[in-house]
């Protein structure tokens, strides 16, 4: 008779697009660094022409902890992050970057973390301990400047509002009120403002600049993330509003 799978105690979203050189050095980091802990891997792959999803589909063969999710066209990093969380079984999410800048390597204690009774913990470049490899001192100076405007804007206390790697719980990403970051890929923002009473931890990471493939980042990207800070902004005036 067949057993039946363990159910995950943890659910990774990778969301994809064109990240065919580096999706299986991934995944097969991923789940050598968790051992024995029952988890799931969900690729969200946005139709990349360069072969991401076949790649995925070979891996998925010879491991079932492994699925594709398969979507028609580009729709935007958060929408994936989002479509990957609704077909997560987990407690806990989660979501990192495919190009390698997320080490694989902090997962099982972020998740020790988690368990401790935090919602969201965040993969951190901004805390004591966290650093930054191959990325210029002039890349490293925007991206702070960019956090600390989005957090004072939306008085959010979390460090760094903008990474794309945490360990979230399941329930908080599939009860949010807004999917404002859809299109784009700031999704961790909307989560910490548009959530309150969140518990929050920021773990220090260590930040690599990608190696292989090339940057999502466009024009397109900034004005879709400043719409989406004037947009998270004006819910918050109107959330504090309905409270008073």
């Amino acid at each position: 008779m067949a057993t039946l799978d363990p159910i995950p105690h943890l659910s990774i979203v990778i969301p994809t697009y064109n990240e065919r050189d580096n999706i299986h050095r991934l995944i097969r980091a991923v789940t050598t660094v968790m051992g024995p802990t029952p988890i799931e891997v969900i690729v969200v792959d946005d139709a990349s022409p360069d072969g991401t999803s076949d790649m995925v589909r070979e891996t998925s063969a010879t491991d079932r902890r492994v699925r594709l999710v398969q979507r028609q066209r580009k729709a935007g990093l958060a929408s994936a992050v989002f479509e990957g969380t609704k077909q997560a079984t987990a407690e806990f999410v989660c979501i990192m970057d495919a190009d390698l800048s997320h080490d694989p390597e902090e997962v099982p204690d972020m998740l020790a973390k988690a368990r401790q009774g935090y919602d969201v913990v965040v993969g951190s470049r901004y805390v004591s301990g966290a650093s930054f490899v191959g990325q210029s001192w002039k890349r490293q100076a925007i991206s702070y400047a960019t956090n600390l405007g989005v957090r004072t804007l939306l008085r959010l206390r979390t460090r760094d509002v903008l990474t794309g790697y945490a360990v979230v719980r399941r329930s908080v990403l599939t009860s949010m009120p807004t999917h404002y970051s859809s299109p784009g890929f700031k999704w961790l923002v909307e989560v910490l403002a548009t959530n309150h009473g969140l518990r929050v931890f920021d773990w220090p990471i260590v930040f690599r600049e990608r190696k292989e493939g090339q940057s999502k980042a466009t024009a397109k990207e900034a004005v879709i993330f400043i719409v989406l800070c004037f947009k998270l902004f004006t819910w918050k005036v109107k959330y504090s509003l309905r409270l008073n």
